[in-house]
Formats: C-alpha cells, structure tokens, sequence
C-alpha cells in the first residue's frame, strides 16, 4: 500500500465527517493547559477532566451528525464572544479609572462610557436615545 493510497482512503473516511471547528480547537487547548497544569499539581481530577475533553473533541470531530455539531458550534461561539467582550469591559474599565466611568442605560442596559465630571450629568443613550441622570462621585 503506497503513501498515495492511504492519502485516498483517509479522504474517503473523512468525507461525511465534521471535522474541526472552532469549539474542537478549544476543548482541544483547554484539555492541553489542564494536562501541563496536571504536571505540577498531580491530580487525578484533572488528568480525568483533560482525558474526557479530549475524548470529547475527538467524538465532536469524528461525527456524522453534522446538524447537531454545527449547533453545538454555534452556541459555544455565543459563548465566547460574551466573555470575550465582558473581559475587553473590564480591562477598559481598568484602563479608564482615572478619566472615565462606565454607566448602563436603566432603558436598554447597554454600557456607557462617560467623562468623569463629578457630580449630576444629564446624558442621553446613543442606541435608544433614553435621556437619564448619572451621578458621578469622586
């Protein structure tokens, strides 16, 4: 059996697989940091946790169910791109704290942005142009 071959049935194998996607590549590099985290902590929690990620994404990768996947997929991306914008916020916030103050609309509960004047400030929300009091302190 030649190299070419093989290229030939593993393509055959894989044709009416999921494949990776963006949720596989996670648990993948989650069950990676939990496998070097277990080589300094020596617990068999996580060596467990790191072997069924790992499974895990190998079932999700291997799978027929491709509807199922894409959801699964589609959620985890939801996921994510919450925490990810949460931690853009805080790490804003941090770097603000001496200028600015972050407010929510009481209306629309979206996260304003303000100039720290201390103080009543009337303001007005850019997305549903609710207009509200914002006291600042110090």
């Amino acid at each position: 059996m030649n190299l070419n071959n093989l290229k030939y049935k593993l393509m055959a194998f894989m044709q009416s697989r999921y494949g990776p996607d963006p949720m596989y590549k996670g648990l993948f590099a989650v069950a990676m940091v939990l496998i070097i985290l277990n080589l300094f902590v020596r617990s068999s929690v996580l060596y467990f946790l790191a072997m069924g990620l790992i499974v895990y994404s190998m079932f999700r990768f291997f799978s027929k169910d491709r509807a199922r996947r894409a959801a699964e997929n589609q959620r985890y991306l939801a996921l994510r791109d919450k925490t990810k914008k949460r931690l853009l916020l805080i790490k804003n916030r941090i770097r603000d704290i001496r200028t600015h103050r972050y407010r929510s609309c009481p209306s629309c509960k979206t996260t304003l942005r303000l100039k720290k004047q201390v103080g009543t400030t009337h303001v007005k929300c850019p997305v549903c142009r609710n207009e509200f009091e914002v006291e600042i302190k110090r």
